[in-house]
Protein backbone atom coordinates (compact mmCIF):
# COMPACT_ATOMS: atom_id res chain seq x y z
CA UNK A 1 0.00 0.00 0.00
CA UNK A 2 1.03 3.49 -0.88
CA UNK A 3 -0.17 5.89 1.42
CA UNK A 4 -0.40 9.69 1.31
CA UNK A 5 -0.88 12.55 2.90
CA UNK A 6 -2.63 15.48 0.51
CA UNK A 7 -4.64 18.54 0.12
CA UNK A 8 -6.84 19.18 -2.94
CA UNK A 9 -6.51 22.01 -5.10
CA UNK A 10 -10.30 22.43 -5.76
CA UNK A 11 -11.12 23.05 -2.24
CA UNK A 12 -10.34 26.05 -0.27
CA UNK A 13 -10.02 24.12 3.20
CA UNK A 14 -6.73 23.57 3.24
CA UNK A 15 -7.01 20.72 5.63
CA UNK A 16 -4.84 17.44 4.90
CA UNK A 17 -6.39 14.03 4.02
CA UNK A 18 -5.48 10.62 4.46
CA UNK A 19 -5.06 9.30 0.66
CA UNK A 20 -4.16 6.13 -1.08
CA UNK A 21 -2.17 6.04 -4.28
CA UNK A 22 -2.87 3.59 -7.19
CA UNK A 23 -1.40 3.21 -10.65
CA UNK A 24 -4.17 3.03 -13.07
CA UNK A 25 -4.79 2.86 -16.87
CA UNK A 26 -5.25 6.31 -17.26
CA UNK A 27 -2.79 7.47 -14.45
CA UNK A 28 -2.10 7.55 -10.97
CA UNK A 29 -5.20 8.35 -8.98
CA UNK A 30 -5.44 8.96 -5.08
CA UNK A 31 -8.05 7.72 -2.83
CA UNK A 32 -9.62 10.03 -0.41
CA UNK A 33 -9.80 7.40 2.09
CA UNK A 34 -12.44 9.20 4.08
CA UNK A 35 -14.90 10.02 1.47
CA UNK A 36 -14.78 6.32 0.61
CA UNK A 37 -15.14 5.67 4.35
CA UNK A 38 -18.13 7.75 4.35
CA UNK A 39 -19.68 5.95 1.54
CA UNK A 40 -19.29 2.73 3.14
CA UNK A 41 -20.88 4.43 6.46
CA UNK A 42 -17.52 3.87 8.08
CA UNK A 43 -14.51 5.67 10.07
CA UNK A 44 -11.01 6.27 8.96
CA UNK A 45 -8.59 8.41 10.98
CA UNK A 46 -8.55 11.55 9.12
CA UNK A 47 -5.12 11.79 8.03
CA UNK A 48 -1.80 9.85 7.55
CA UNK A 49 -0.20 10.80 10.79
CA UNK A 50 -3.30 9.16 12.59
CA UNK A 51 -3.43 5.84 11.02
CA UNK A 52 0.73 5.38 11.97
CA UNK A 53 -0.74 6.35 15.24
CA UNK A 54 -3.08 4.24 15.56
CA UNK A 55 -3.48 0.49 16.93
CA UNK A 56 -2.61 -2.53 14.21
CA UNK A 57 -5.65 -3.60 14.19
CA UNK A 58 -7.25 -0.27 13.34
CA UNK A 59 -4.34 0.16 10.41
CA UNK A 60 -5.35 -3.40 9.38
CA UNK A 61 -9.14 -2.55 8.99
CA UNK A 62 -8.35 0.99 7.03
CA UNK A 63 -6.10 -1.16 4.69
CA UNK A 64 -9.09 -3.68 4.18
CA UNK A 65 -11.16 -1.17 3.47
CA UNK A 66 -8.88 1.07 0.81
CA UNK A 67 -8.39 -2.35 -0.89
CA UNK A 68 -11.99 -3.14 -1.28
CA UNK A 69 -12.49 0.50 -3.32
CA UNK A 70 -13.25 -0.14 -6.61
CA UNK A 71 -11.83 1.78 -9.52
CA UNK A 72 -15.09 3.85 -10.62
CA UNK A 73 -15.62 4.31 -6.66
CA UNK A 74 -16.43 7.01 -4.77
CA UNK A 75 -13.37 9.52 -4.00
CA UNK A 76 -10.79 9.07 -6.46
CA UNK A 77 -9.47 11.83 -7.54
CA UNK A 78 -6.40 12.98 -10.14
CA UNK A 79 -3.05 13.12 -8.82
CA UNK A 80 -3.27 17.11 -10.82
CA UNK A 81 -6.30 18.14 -8.55
CA UNK A 82 -4.24 16.98 -5.33
CA UNK A 83 -0.96 18.68 -3.82
CA UNK A 84 1.17 15.96 -2.21
CA UNK A 85 2.12 17.57 1.78
CA UNK A 86 5.16 15.38 3.36
CA UNK A 87 3.78 12.29 4.82
CA UNK A 88 4.84 12.66 8.12
CA UNK A 89 4.88 16.42 9.06
CA UNK A 90 6.22 17.07 12.89
CA UNK A 91 7.58 13.46 13.18
CA UNK A 92 7.84 12.02 17.15
CA UNK A 93 11.88 12.46 16.26
CA UNK A 94 14.28 12.36 13.48
CA UNK A 95 17.40 10.40 13.50
CA UNK A 96 19.54 9.66 10.81
CA UNK A 97 22.01 7.35 10.10
CA UNK A 98 25.55 6.39 8.66
CA UNK A 99 24.60 3.12 6.92
CA UNK A 100 26.13 3.07 3.54
CA UNK A 101 29.76 1.38 3.27
CA UNK A 102 31.12 3.26 0.51
CA UNK A 103 30.09 6.32 1.81
CA UNK A 104 31.55 5.97 4.85
CA UNK A 105 35.29 5.00 3.08
CA UNK A 106 34.64 7.77 0.73
CA UNK A 107 34.31 10.29 3.81
CA UNK A 108 37.66 8.87 5.34
CA UNK A 109 39.32 9.20 1.99
CA UNK A 110 38.67 12.47 2.07
CA UNK A 111 40.09 13.04 5.57
CA UNK A 112 43.14 10.83 5.16
CA UNK A 113 42.24 8.38 7.73
CA UNK A 114 40.52 4.74 7.82
CA UNK A 115 36.98 4.31 8.64
CA UNK A 116 36.58 4.58 12.23
CA UNK A 117 36.68 1.03 14.20
CA UNK A 118 33.25 1.79 16.05
CA UNK A 119 30.93 2.63 12.59
CA UNK A 120 31.58 -1.11 12.53
CA UNK A 121 30.40 -2.14 15.91
CA UNK A 122 26.89 0.08 16.25
CA UNK A 123 24.99 2.18 13.94
CA UNK A 124 25.18 5.80 14.52
CA UNK A 125 22.98 8.31 13.82
CA UNK A 126 22.23 12.06 14.49
CA UNK A 127 18.99 13.67 15.74
CA UNK A 128 17.94 15.74 13.50
CA UNK A 129 15.15 18.95 13.97
CA UNK A 130 11.48 16.85 13.72
CA UNK A 131 10.02 20.37 12.98
CA UNK A 132 11.35 21.67 9.74
CA UNK A 133 10.24 18.49 7.64
CA UNK A 134 9.50 19.72 4.16
CA UNK A 135 7.00 18.00 0.98
CA UNK A 136 7.35 17.01 -2.77
CA UNK A 137 7.33 20.37 -4.95
CA UNK A 138 8.50 22.33 -1.35
CA UNK A 139 11.04 25.76 -2.05
CA UNK A 140 14.49 24.40 0.04
CA UNK A 141 15.18 27.98 1.60
CA UNK A 142 18.71 28.53 1.55
CA UNK A 143 20.23 29.55 4.74
CA UNK A 144 21.74 32.78 5.04
CA UNK A 145 24.56 31.40 6.65
CA UNK A 146 26.01 29.05 4.09
CA UNK A 147 27.75 28.83 1.03
CA UNK A 148 27.80 25.37 0.38
CA UNK A 149 24.03 23.59 -0.21
CA UNK A 150 23.74 20.42 -0.49
CA UNK A 151 21.89 17.44 -1.25
CA UNK A 152 21.53 13.64 0.07
CA UNK A 153 19.45 11.33 -1.23
CA UNK A 154 18.12 8.50 1.30
CA UNK A 155 15.74 6.17 2.09
CA UNK A 156 13.82 6.61 5.94
CA UNK A 157 11.84 3.83 7.60
CA UNK A 158 8.98 5.37 9.82
CA UNK A 159 8.32 3.57 12.62
CA UNK A 160 4.69 2.82 13.30
CA UNK A 161 4.70 0.53 16.53
CA UNK A 162 6.09 1.78 20.62
CA UNK A 163 8.54 -0.23 21.69
CA UNK A 164 11.53 -0.54 23.67
CA UNK A 165 14.69 -2.98 23.81
CA UNK A 166 12.73 -4.00 20.62
CA UNK A 167 15.12 -7.24 19.25
CA UNK A 168 16.65 -7.07 15.81
CA UNK A 169 14.60 -10.36 14.62
CA UNK A 170 11.50 -8.30 15.58
CA UNK A 171 12.18 -4.90 14.81
CA UNK A 172 10.60 -5.08 11.00
CA UNK A 173 7.44 -5.71 12.52
CA UNK A 174 7.61 -2.00 14.47
CA UNK A 175 8.12 -0.48 11.28
CA UNK A 176 4.99 1.41 9.33
CA UNK A 177 6.52 1.89 5.87
CA UNK A 178 9.30 3.35 3.54
CA UNK A 179 10.16 6.96 2.45
CA UNK A 180 12.40 8.98 0.24
CA UNK A 181 14.31 11.18 1.92
CA UNK A 182 16.67 14.22 1.47
CA UNK A 183 18.90 15.43 4.08
CA UNK A 184 19.74 18.81 2.89
CA UNK A 185 23.11 19.67 4.45
CA UNK A 186 24.89 22.88 4.39
CA UNK A 187 28.17 21.45 4.00
CA UNK A 188 30.76 24.86 4.81
CA UNK A 189 29.05 24.71 9.05
CA UNK A 190 28.79 20.95 8.89
CA UNK A 191 32.92 21.11 8.67
CA UNK A 192 33.13 23.72 11.25
CA UNK A 193 30.65 22.02 13.40
CA UNK A 194 32.19 18.67 13.57
CA UNK A 195 36.05 20.42 14.21
CA UNK A 196 34.90 20.81 17.24
CA UNK A 197 33.89 17.22 17.63
CA UNK A 198 30.22 18.08 18.27
CA UNK A 199 27.21 18.45 15.70
CA UNK A 200 26.24 17.78 12.81
CA UNK A 201 23.26 20.69 14.28
CA UNK A 202 22.70 23.83 11.99
CA UNK A 203 24.41 22.21 9.16
CA UNK A 204 20.99 19.90 8.83
CA UNK A 205 18.46 21.20 10.77
CA UNK A 206 16.92 23.94 8.42
CA UNK A 207 15.52 21.25 6.02
CA UNK A 208 14.29 17.94 5.49
CA UNK A 209 12.52 16.39 2.79
CA UNK A 210 10.41 13.14 2.91
CA UNK A 211 8.01 11.97 0.14
CA UNK A 212 5.59 11.41 -2.20
CA UNK A 213 4.35 8.72 0.26
CA UNK A 214 4.89 5.95 2.65
CA UNK A 215 5.10 2.20 1.09
CA UNK A 216 4.53 -0.59 3.12
CA UNK A 217 6.65 -3.36 3.75
CA UNK A 218 4.45 -6.08 2.17
CA UNK A 219 4.83 -3.61 -1.00
CA UNK A 220 8.82 -2.17 -0.25
CA UNK A 221 11.68 -4.34 1.05
CA UNK A 222 14.73 -2.33 1.85
CA UNK A 223 17.04 -5.34 1.41
CA UNK A 224 16.16 -5.82 -1.97
CA UNK A 225 18.52 -3.81 -4.73
CA UNK A 226 16.74 -0.75 -5.72
CA UNK A 227 18.54 1.77 -7.99
CA UNK A 228 18.78 5.74 -5.98
CA UNK A 229 19.27 8.50 -8.62
CA UNK A 230 19.62 12.15 -8.07
CA UNK A 231 19.05 14.12 -11.14
CA UNK A 232 19.85 18.54 -11.04
CA UNK A 233 17.66 20.34 -13.63
CA UNK A 234 17.48 16.84 -15.16
CA UNK A 235 20.81 15.96 -15.16
CA UNK A 236 22.21 12.74 -13.24
CA UNK A 237 24.51 13.60 -10.56
CA UNK A 238 24.20 10.54 -8.91
CA UNK A 239 23.62 6.87 -8.74
CA UNK A 240 23.72 4.40 -6.44
CA UNK A 241 21.87 1.18 -4.76
CA UNK A 242 20.21 0.79 -1.54
CA UNK A 243 21.69 -2.69 -1.50
CA UNK A 244 25.18 -0.82 -0.50
CA UNK A 245 24.16 -0.86 3.13
CA UNK A 246 26.06 -2.02 5.92
CA UNK A 247 23.54 -1.69 8.13
CA UNK A 248 20.21 -2.63 8.17
CA UNK A 249 16.79 -0.43 9.45
CA UNK A 250 16.26 -3.69 11.58
CA UNK A 251 19.77 -3.33 13.40
CA UNK A 252 19.22 0.32 13.63
CA UNK A 253 15.84 0.32 14.75
CA UNK A 254 16.93 -2.26 17.47
CA UNK A 255 19.72 -0.21 18.47
CA UNK A 256 17.63 3.23 18.73
CA UNK A 257 15.61 1.00 21.31
CA UNK A 258 18.17 -0.32 23.59
CA UNK A 259 17.39 1.03 26.99
CA UNK A 260 14.60 3.77 25.33
CA UNK A 261 11.44 3.73 23.52
CA UNK A 262 10.68 3.86 20.21
CA UNK A 263 7.17 5.91 19.03
CA UNK A 264 4.63 5.79 16.32
CA UNK A 265 6.00 8.41 13.72
CA UNK A 266 9.63 8.30 14.33
CA UNK A 267 12.07 8.41 11.52
CA UNK A 268 15.13 6.78 11.01
CA UNK A 269 17.40 7.77 7.96
CA UNK A 270 19.45 5.97 6.08
CA UNK A 271 21.96 8.38 5.31
CA UNK A 272 23.21 8.62 1.70
CA UNK A 273 24.79 6.20 -0.74
CA UNK A 274 28.47 6.74 -1.90
CA UNK A 275 28.26 9.02 -4.71
CA UNK A 276 24.86 10.37 -3.07
CA UNK A 277 25.18 13.93 -2.56
CA UNK A 278 27.24 16.93 -3.97
CA UNK A 279 30.31 16.67 -1.60
CA UNK A 280 30.90 12.90 -2.36
CA UNK A 281 30.47 14.11 -6.57
CA UNK A 282 32.45 17.56 -6.01
CA UNK A 283 29.74 19.66 -7.43
CA UNK A 284 27.29 22.41 -5.67
CA UNK A 285 23.80 23.01 -6.33
CA UNK A 286 22.92 26.88 -6.95
CA UNK A 287 20.19 28.71 -6.19
CA UNK A 288 17.09 28.16 -8.45
CA UNK A 289 17.92 24.61 -9.48
CA UNK A 290 15.40 21.44 -9.10
CA UNK A 291 16.87 18.69 -7.70
CA UNK A 292 15.14 15.40 -7.80
CA UNK A 293 15.42 12.49 -5.79
CA UNK A 294 14.06 8.88 -7.36
CA UNK A 295 14.22 5.66 -5.29
CA UNK A 296 13.02 2.67 -7.34
CA UNK A 297 9.91 1.40 -6.39
CA UNK A 298 9.25 4.19 -3.48
CA UNK A 299 8.54 7.19 -6.48
CA UNK A 300 9.98 10.49 -7.17
CA UNK A 301 10.81 13.65 -5.03
CA UNK A 302 11.82 17.33 -6.24
CA UNK A 303 12.13 20.61 -4.69
CA UNK A 304 13.70 23.89 -6.00
CA UNK A 305 16.38 25.41 -3.88
CA UNK A 306 15.70 29.15 -3.52
CA UNK A 307 17.83 32.04 -3.66
CA UNK A 308 20.54 33.14 -1.39
CA UNK A 309 19.43 35.18 1.88
CA UNK A 310 21.82 37.23 3.49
Amino acid sequence: MRWCSFTTTTTADGHARLGAVRDREEGTRVLDVAAWARSRDAETPPDLVDLVEASPATQERVTDLVRSAPEDGVGWIRVDEISYLPPIRTPNSLRDFLAFQDHVEGGAARRGRRVPEAWNRIPVYYKGNRRSIIGPDDEVLWPTYTDQLDYECEVAAVVGRGGRDVPVEEAGAYVFGYTIMNDWSARDIQKDEMSCWLGPAKAKDFATTLGPWVVTPDEWSPEADHVMTVTVDGEEWSRGSTAGRRWTFDEMLAWVSRDEDVWPTDVLGSGTFGGGCGLDVDRWIAPGQLVTLTVEGLGVVSNTVGPRRS
